[in-house]
């Protein structure tokens, strides 16, 4: 779910090279699958109560490989694929939350964790493996690759399909669940949500670009966007199982935020340096995964039945992403307008600050 998107930053030259548009231009590449995300998140939610969750995921499967392998053949189609994939990953953010909390409501921490964990990993296998791909042959190979790894994906998803309900309540209606919209604890978790997601996009966009305008050559910053992803992944695992069983989550959250700030202030200077920028990817890396699986757990940890889960991620999500697609916009806007990362970087700071109140808001209650 992260692949097609965590991988295209890094050819995002030879895109437009091919399509004869500015590189600049594509940074909605970016954008449009977090539009996306935060457009039709409730609309998968109400979708999933009447088809069920396994069968909603699975249709989101076939459109993230359509859509995946339409990105090669022109311009217009570019955009509609990746649209086409935004929605499918859109599928999947809403949708996993809910069916780990069906069907492992006593394991919501380790399989939160696995989830994460694999999701890192291949985020950062493409952000890594993309441009040796390119180099070797041509992004659109490399996209192809991509492409059949998710066909191969929908087809072991498709067993599935013999669990799949629609989370029905005792007397065969199906669950609408509790209106997360009234409740003010619901709103701490979507600002943490769409603060931590502001900074953790806005560096995957902008990293490389980041890392390459200091000094280090294309590979180098490649490496860079892969090992950011790779830092990520004991967090990825370790925190759902460690915050499941905590019931004050602040300590994990203050030291995210932290790290995030951290390496904010670390990018205000743009050292020529291949391990410098390696400190802030394992800064950036650890602070943004841990915000985020800690959400993707809390979404079960803070409901009582899968319709809340479900309508909390939806709602979280609906509006958390539209506050995430601004970032790539405004820390590459702001890069376009003033010929430096300073300004940029002084948002990211702000939007792990801003994340690290919104957390600590979060968790004064136990259940939203």
């Amino acid at each position: 779910m992260r692949m097609p998107i965590t991988s295209i930053p890094s050819v995002i030259k030879e895109i437009a090279a091919t399509f004869h548009v500015a590189p600049t231009s594509l940074g909605i590449l970016t954008t449009i699958p977090l539009l996306c995300f935060g457009l039709l998140s409730s609309i998968v939610s109400s979708t999933a109560q009447r088809i069920g969750n396994e069968m909603t995921l699975a249709i989101g499967m076939v459109l993230m490989f359509v859509g995946s392998y339409l990105r090669i053949i022109n311009f217009p189609l570019l955009m509609v694929g990746t649209v086409m994939v935004g929605m499918a990953i859109t599928c999947i953010n809403v949708l996993l939350p809910a069916i780990i909390s069906d069907k492992y409501p006593e394991k919501i921490g380790s399989v939160t964790g696995l989830y994460n964990m694999a999701m890192t990993l291949f985020a950062a296998i493409g952000a890594y493996a993309i441009a040796p791909i390119t180099n070797a042959s041509s992004w659109q190979t490399a996209v192809i690759v991509i492409s059949v790894i998710a066909l191969v994906t929908t087809i072991v998803w498709l067993p599935n399909l013999k669990y799949n309900d629609r989370g029905e309540s005792d007397n065969g209606a199906a669950d609408a669940g509790t209106n997360m919209w009234k409740k003010l604890n619901a709103w701490w978790m979507l600002l943490f949500f769409g603060f931590q997601c502001f900074v953790f996009y806005s560096i995957v966009a902008w990293l490389p670009t980041m890392a390459m305008d200091a000094g280090l050559n294309s590979d180098q910053s490649s490496l860079i966007a892969g090992l950011l992803q790779l830092f990520a992944l004991p967090f990825a695992f370790a925190v759902p199982v460690i915050a499941s069983k905590m019931s004050d989550r602040r300590p994990i959250l203050i030291a995210a935020g932290v790290a995030s700030m951290i390496g904010a202030v670390m990018l205000l200077f743009p050292v020529d340096s291949f391990v410098y920028f390696c400190i802030v990817a394992l800064l950036m890396g650890a602070g943004s995964t841990t915000t985020f699986v800690l959400a993707m757990t809390l979404f079960g940890l803070k409901t009582k039945s899968v319709a809340d889960t479900r309508n909390l991620s939806g709602m979280v999500q609906s509006v958390g992403y539209l506050i995430a697609a601004l970032g790539p916009v405004i820390v590459g806007n702001l890069n376009a307008h003033t010929h430096n990362w300073v300004a940029s970087s002084i948002v990211i700071f702000a939007s792990a600050l801003l994340f690290t109140i919104f957390g600590i808001l979060l968790e004064r209650h136990e259940h939203i």
